[in-house]
Formats: structure tokens, sequence, C-alpha cells
């Protein structure tokens, strides 16, 4: 036990001084890349600067959550038309991975890629942690697609929602405009789910509500709902993040692998939703303060025993 104990005490003062490292992903219950979904970024067309938006959360496996957002705006006089759509989707790339600096290295849960140069983010999860929902904000009138990477959007239990909100909402701050305008101008709003024939309608002089109502009409698996499917986010920058505006398109078990929307109108914006299942709350993984405790009760077991046996010796 002489021999022993001495290498116990070794491994004990080499965890606290940070000499071992210990990853919280080392036990994790959740695999790298479970949660996926993938952005298709379009060329905006709105004029001038327009905001783009989207906000990722994920859990730590049974711990706590964790968001970040990235905002950008695009201009498409200042983008090259040649490589525009690749362009688009690096600031996209750029603007979250400067939000990800506010938060502590081991707090980073998601990964956010673009292949090359390809008009693509990649969205996924790290080991150890679970992608539970994502949102993406948009009022530049650009084409985006989404997928979940080959998998089928009800076979993963993710749930979608489409929110149709205005665009003087984020074009003018409170109290510096007389006048919001609360209804959509001119234009078309196309939806179109994995290779169907796309659902398209006229956005003329109709409420953001009335729009939502005709594509929860039109749209197999959908319903109009009251209530949000993402809480939402408080945040001090007003015109990122607006209040629900008390309607949504739902579709909870959309039987399809890709989705596909372009807003047409520079008085509309679209807030596309993604709530991905949470699973792993209840699973409880191995952070380095329960491994130290769980090697001090080892350590201090094994010089317990080897008092014990010294003070029999000596007697």
């Amino acid at each position: 036990m002489k021999s022993t104990t001495p290498i116990l005490l070794s491994v004990w003062f080499a965890m606290l001084g940070g000499i071992v490292p210990v990853d919280t992903a080392v036990a994790a219950a959740t695999p790298a890349e479970r949660d996926s979904l993938r952005l298709h970024a379009g060329m905006p067309k709105k004029a001038g600067d327009s905001l783009f938006s989207y906000t990722l959360e994920w859990r730590l496996d049974d711990e706590e959550l964790y968001r970040v957002t990235g905002m950008s705006f695009l201009n498409p006089d200042k983008i090259d038309g040649e490589a525009s759509p690749g362009r688009i989707a690096k600031k996209l790339v750029t603007a979250v991975k400067d939000g990800m600096i506010q938060l502590d290295p081991r707090w980073r849960g998601v990964s956010v890629t673009q292949p090359g140069d390809e008009p693509e983010l990649d969205i996924a999860n790290k080991a150890g942690y679970a992608l539970t929902s994502a949102v993406f904000r948009d009022y530049s009138n650009q084409a985006m697609g989404f997928d979940l990477r080959g998998k089928n959007f009800n076979a993963a239990g993710v749930q979608l929602a489409i929110d149709l909100v205005y665009a003087a909402d984020v074009d003018y701050l409170d109290g510096f405009t007389a006048r919001k305008a609360q209804t959509a101008s001119t234009g078309n709003i196309e939806i179109r789910i994995d290779q169907q024939e796309p659902m398209r309608i006229k956005t003329d002089g109709k409420t953001s509500k009335e729009l939502e109502a005709e594509i929860a009409a039109q749209l197999m698996q959908a319903q109009l709902s009251e209530t949000t499917l993402v809480p939402h986010i408080i945040n001090k920058d007003k015109r990122n993040n607006k209040p629900f505006d008390g309607s949504e398109v739902q579709l909870s078990n959309l039987a399809a692998k890709s989705l596909h929307i372009e807003v047409s109108d520079p008085s509309l914006g679209v807030l596309v939703k993604f709530k991905f299942k949470d699973e792993n709350r209840s699973v409880k993984v191995a952070e380095p303060r329960f491994m130290m405790a769980a090697l001090a009760v080892l350590v201090g077991g094994g010089l317990f025993y080897f008092w014990r046996g010294s003070r029999k010796k000596s007697a």
C-alpha cells in the first residue's frame, strides 16, 4: 500500500493543477452531429441594407441551456454577383462565430461551418451537447432552403414554424417614425416542400395574420397557432428580436426532408423556427467536479487504509 498511495496522491494533485485534462464530453450521452440543420442561402433581393439574424440554442446534457445569435446586414449592391451566394454564407458563419466569443469555450456546444465556398451553412451539435432550437430571421427577401442533411423532419422529431412579420419593425426604431405599415405592400410568398409543386400566394395589402392563415390552409400538415413554437428571446437590441405577434404557421409532423421559402415583398420579413427533441435532460454527465470528488474518495480511502496498516505494525 505504501507504493500505491503516492501514485494516487500524484494523480489527485495533477487533476487539481490541471495537468490531467477532463472534458465534460468524455462521458457524453449525445453523440456529435446527432442534431444537424443545413441552410441553403440565396441572394438578397431587397435594395439597401437588410437584416438577417439567427439564434441557435443547445443544452449540455442534463445541464444548462446556452444560445448564440449571429447578426449581419446584407446588401446585394455590395456583393460580387458571381460569388454572391457563397459570400452570403460566409458572412453568416462569421456573424455567429463573433457571437460565440462571448461564451466560455467549454460552453460552445454547436459548430457552424461552410463547406468550401458553397452557399450553405452546416449546423451540428458537438459531443455531449444537444441542439434544442434554431430561429432564422430574414428581412432581405432571399430564397432560403432548409434540410436535415438527408433526414426526415418528422422521423427526427424536428418541428417547424413559419412566422411572417413586418419589415418596418426592424427598419425603424421606436420613437423615430410616426407610422409603421401594418399590411404587406405587393409581392409573393413561395413555399416548396421537397420536390412538390410550390405553393404561391400574393401578399398585396394583406396583414401578416391573413397571409399565415392562407399558408396554413394550403399547406398539408400545417396549422395556424396562437402560441410560438420557440419561446421569445429577450434581447436588448429591439431591431433583432421582436415580441411574438400572436400568430404563426406550425408544421409539427412534417413528413418531408426539405423546406424552401422565398418572400418577395419588401415590406415583409420571415422567421423560420426549428424545435429539436430535448431527450437528454435526465442523463447525468461526468463533469470534472464529480470526477474529482470520486477520486478524492478513492484517495481518502487509500490513505485511511495505509494509516490503519501503519498503526497495526507499530502496535
